[in-house]
Formats: C-alpha cells, structure tokens, sequence
C-alpha cells in the first residue's frame, strides 16, 4: 500500500513540475514552441504536412529558404514521428501548432508511464518502482542532458531514451513469460521507436541481441517467427522515409558537429564542469546521474552474484549506452551518429538497476540496523551532497534563488549561484515565440513588399521567419549538411566579414533584398555603402540592400509565386533564363519546357536555368522524376 502511495505521489510530483517547465498556456496554443532546435523542427513539419496535403509526399523542393533546399529529404529523419503525429491531428481540425506543442506534451506525460512499465516489466516491487520513477523524473527534468534534450528541440529523442528502456524491458518479459500476446504490443512499441528516431537502434541492438541469444534454444518456431515478425515490421517504418534520402544521397554531407565526447567528458560530467557546450549541452549537471551509476554498480554486481536473468538485460542496456557515449566519438563512423545522446538511454537504465539497491539501503529498517559510525557518514554524505542537489534544481528553477543584493556595476555581471563573473541561470522551459521575433515578423510582413530574399543572422529567428512570414529566407542553422548551406553567409563567415566586393556579389547572386543583424555590432553594420539602415526592433537591426535584388542572373521577368513545390515567373524574356533558385534534379518545367543546371562560383549546387523560356512558366516538384 505505501509503495503505491508513493508511486502517485511521484505521478503528482512529474505533473507540477511539468506544468511549470512546460506552461498549459504554451502547449495548448496554436502558436508552436519555437525554442532554439523546435524552430528548425517546426520547419520540418509545416514542410511535411504542405507536401503531405498537395502530393501524398513528406518531401518536395522548398523556394523559400536558402534560395531553395530539399525539404524532408535529409536533415529530419528524425522528425517523421513527428510530422505524421501532426498530420493525423490536422485531420481532426487540430491546428498544426497546437498539434506540434501536443506531442511535445506527449513526450512529457509518456516519461512516468515508460518507468512504471519498465519497474514492473523488470519485476520490481512497488517500492523500487516508485523510486525508479522518483529517479527518471529527476533526471528528466534536473539532469543536464535530459533536461537539455527536450528543453532544446531533441523531442524525438527524448522519446527513445525511455522508449528505449521500455522497448527491452518488454522483449525480456515476453522472453521470460513465454506470453504471445506480448509480441503484438512489442512490434508496435519497436515501430514506434523506430520510426520517431531511428537512432535508438544503438541504445536496444546489443541487449535485444543478448536476450534472443539466451532464449534462442528455448524459443518454438512461432516464437521465432513472431520474434522477426516484429523485428520486420519494426524495420519496415523505413519504407516511409528512406527513398529520399537515397535519392539525394549525393547531398548527405557529414553530420559530427553536436555530441562527440570522448573519455575526458567523463571526468568533466562527474564534476560539473562544461567542456564545450555543443558536445554536452549546457549547463552540466550530473548529480542524479552520478548517483544513478554508482548504484547501478552495485546492483549489477548483485545482479551477477546471485545469477538473476534481469542482469544481462539492464547490464547491456547501460553499459553498452555508456560505452557508447564515450568511445564512439573516437572513430568518424560514430561522430555521425552524435554519440553522446546514449548518455540519456544510459541514465535511464541505470536508474532501474539503482532502485532496488536505494530502496534497500535508505529503507528506514535498512537506517536503523547501521551502526552508529555507519549512521554517522550517511549523514554527512547527505549534508556534502544536499548543496549540490539545490543548486541543482535553483539553476532550473531560478525563481526559487534568492534576490540578489545589487551595490554596483559588478553585481549584475555576477551569478548568486557562484558569486563569479557567470551568466544569470534563466528558466528552462517551453516557449512560445520571443516578442522581439514578432516584432520583426510583423514589420516584414508589412514592409517586405516583395523584394528579394531577407538574410538573418541569428539563425533561430531564421527558421521562425520561414514559417511565420513565407518570406524567402537565406538563415537558420549554419551547421546543415547539405550544400545548399553555401546560400547562409554565416556558413561562409560566422560573422559574415566578407570582404566589399565579395559581399556585394553575394546579395547580387542571392537576389537580397534586406539584412538583418543582432548581438554585438560587427561588420557588417559598417557596410553603409551596401546596406541602408531601416529599424531596430528588440535589438534586432534590419538594413535595406541599396542594390536592387533581381531573382534572374540572365533574362529578364518576374517572379509571381513562390511556394514549396513551386515557383512561378511571368513576363520572361531574353531567351535562356537562369534563375537564382538552387537546381535539383527532380524540379520539372511547364509548358513545354526543361531544367538545366546552372553552375555558380561559390555555390556547389547551382543555379535554374530554363532554355528557351517561354513567356511564362512553373517551375515544380516532379515527383514522377
């Protein structure tokens, strides 16, 4: 009866903290989070489900950003879950923002019923559940990593940490239970995992691998079939993503930017010390992890001893996560896969083979058999470790910190966590769109008035713009690899310092029409021979190209539409048209004309040209190509 007390009261405990770190304000608008990585992924979705709703597709040809990309082809793989998810509630009449806000809510809620279902999977007693629950929702929302992971835009991936440990939890107790039943919810479990990030296949291979191996003797043939059976329909998600993808293999750059730790992040996870950010996510907080372990430690040992089935499940589940987290990053084979995410499936499961041994130990008969001395230490240990933990949890919640005293110009550079020269900690938490993006939104869409494309320097503004405005955009994340990137000046310079003419010939091949530019004043704020200066919206400075923007590079007309999947020109003349819109080798021209190739210094991809333009015509995704 306590134990079941206790896993409510953690329920309770998972649902105040998720109000606070994801308001019901916020998920339940129909303007979506936009928060560092979800403007990107917002992206990915409106593009699905336009594609989705005009061909059928979750891909096509995007006019719109970077002077034209593949859209749904390469950089969201692991946003397909997602994207279907929205589709379906589109077809609900739900709002496509309030669609994607409702999975990230889902995510949310699916963490406490993932625990509780892999406790008792794994036969724990309602009193380890609780506490394995009570670890999974502090390491979900007070553990750097996790709270990182969804606070960020790594939704999907959050998912498959727990989804992960859940999904082996289910194979050992249909292995062990011999129950056929269990092979249904398995393969939908696997699918779903499967399909909302592919990438989880490092976290489940090697101990999904090991239980098959200890049960394959075991197992009747239907098992077996039942077995690849579900396997097979795991796999088979891949038929709804994977065509593209080979299809423009040719574009797939190297994707080793984020989450490549080696055996030093270690020592830097335990102590709390960040290395660099992109490798870990910031800030680094790992008491709850560290905890975690060790104690997993010791219930692996325990595990081992007394030769309990449950050890060779969990102990390749953590360990081969942790391995992989640390040692992955050593060859360029693993950098493609961000190694450190396993970090967060090894937590989790390291959680699990921690209860049982926390509940023994701080079990209040456990307390009163030690000894004096043993009492003694535990405390001590508590009041070391106490400290740490609030600080913790104040860097996440910081209006539980104290108001600080402010005497002079030093104190507001200064953090009350440290007292040192360190940035404020500010809350984490779902957001809708910042006001200062608005702002600039709002200004566009009344002063635009048609004329080129808009270069953005913050590239989360970027991606908000291309969804919030339609607007041609040459911005958001610097770090894609496909080659379109070449059209994001701060691909080819982070601060875009190019040198006067060079610049010029970029706004002159881009068609530019506008610049915007915030943080500190840098220089291109000082090109005034180049850019004009219109307004400063919320710091955000937003110059008008002095040159007019043309989308032609030889011909003459008009661009009259431009949308995902098409762009329409009217009034050409001049014969062969080239057009500033990248190529690609699906686009298809009507009437009664074709597509080429045209190569552009600086540019690997290249721009449209359409020979023998007729006076007016589309340019479109061919899906039949």
């Amino acid at each position: 009866m306590k134990g079941r007390i206790a896993i409510l009261a953690v329920v309770a405990l998972h649902l105040a903290l998720l109000a606070y770190f994801a308001p019901p304000r916020v998920m339940f608008s129909n303007e979506p989070i936009t928060t560092v990585d979800y403007s990107l992924h917002v992206v990915q979705v409106d593009r699905a489900v336009r594609a989705f709703h005009e061909s059928g597709k979750l891909w096509g040809w995007d006019p719109l950003e970077l002077a034209g990309q593949p859209a749904g082809m390469v950089e969201d793989l692991t946003s397909k879950g997602t994207e279907l998810f929205v589709i379906a509630l589109g077809g609900l009449g739900v709002p496509m923002g309030r669609a994607f806000n409702l999975f990230v809510l889902c995510v949310h809620l699916g963490l406490v019923a993932a625990a509780w279902g892999s406790a008792r999977l794994f036969g724990l007693n309602p009193a380890e559940t609780a506490v394995a629950m009570l670890s999974w929702v502090l390491l979900w929302f007070f553990d750097s990593f996790m709270h990182w992971s969804w606070w960020v835009g790594m939704i999907s991936w959050s998912f498959a940490c727990y989804a992960s440990v859940l999904l082996v939890a289910l194979l050992y107790r249909t292995l062990e239970s011999r129950r056929r039943i269990l092979y249904l919810p398995l393969a939908l479990l696997a699918a779903a995992l499967a399909l909302v990030h592919p990438f989880a296949v490092f976290a489940v291979l090697v101990p999904c691998v090991a239980l098959y191996a200890r049960a394959f003797r075991g197992m009747s043939k239907s098992e077996h079939a039942l077995l690849w059976m579900a396997a097979a329909f795991s796999a088979s998600t891949a038929l709804l993503w994977i065509g593209p993808p080979l299809r423009m293999r040719h574009y797939i750059g190297d994707i080793d930017t984020f989450f490549n730790t080696t055996l030093s992040y270690l020592f830097f996870d335990t102590f709390d010390l960040m290395r660099d950010g992109r490798e870990t996510g910031w800030p680094v907080r790992t008491l709850v992890r560290t905890l975690c372990f060790v104690a997993a430690g010791v219930g692996l040992y325990r595990y081992r001893k007394r030769a309990d089935r449950r050890g060779l499940p969990l102990g390749t589940l953590w360990l081969t996560s942790f391995a992989f987290a640390y040692l992955a990053a050593y060859v360029w084979i693993g950098r493609q896969f961000q190694p450190y995410r396993q970090i967060g499936v090894a937590a989790l499961g390291a959680a699990l083979l921690a209860a049982p041994v926390l509940t023994e130990v701080l079990s209040p008969g456990a307390l009163r058999s030690y000894s004096r001395g043993a009492q003694i230490a535990l405390a001590l240990a508590v009041f070391a470790i106490a400290p740490r933990f609030v600080r913790t949890v104040m860097h996440y919640v910081p209006d539980l910190i104290p108001k600080q005293t402010v005497r002079t110009g030093l104190d507001l550079e200064t953090s009350p966590l440290v007292g040192l020269d360190e940035p404020k900690p500010f809350a984490m938490r779902h957001t809708s769109a910042a006001p200062g993006h608005v702002k600039v939104r709002d200004w566009l869409l009344a002063n635009h008035h048609g004329r080129g494309r808009i270069v953005v320097s913050e590239w989360m503004l970027g991606e908000y713009l291309v969804v919030a405005t339609h607007l041609p955009i040459l911005g958001g994340i610097p770090e894609r690899n496909v080659p379109h990137v070449d059209a994001n000046l701060f691909r080819r310079n982070p601060i875009g310092a190019l040198p006067e003419a060079e610049l010029a010939r970029y706004f002159r091949d881009y068609a530019v029409g506008f610049v915007i530019i915030s943080g500190d004043h840098g220089p291109l704020d000082a090109r005034r021979q180049l850019l004009e200066p219109m307004v400063v919206l919320s710091g955000y400075r937003i110059y008008r190209v002095r040159e007019e923007p043309s989308y032609f590079a030889r011909g003459e007309g008009r661009v009259v539409e431009q949308r995902l999947n098409h762009l329409k020109v009217a009034d050409a003349s001049g014969g062969d048209v080239v057009l500033r819109f990248h190529w690609m080798e699906t686009l298809g021209c009507r009437p009664g004309c074709r597509v080429e190739r045209e190569a552009i210094p600086g540019d690997r991809v290249g721009f449209i040209r359409v020979p023998s333009a007729p006076q007016s015509f589309e340019i479109f995704q061919d899906y039949a190509k």
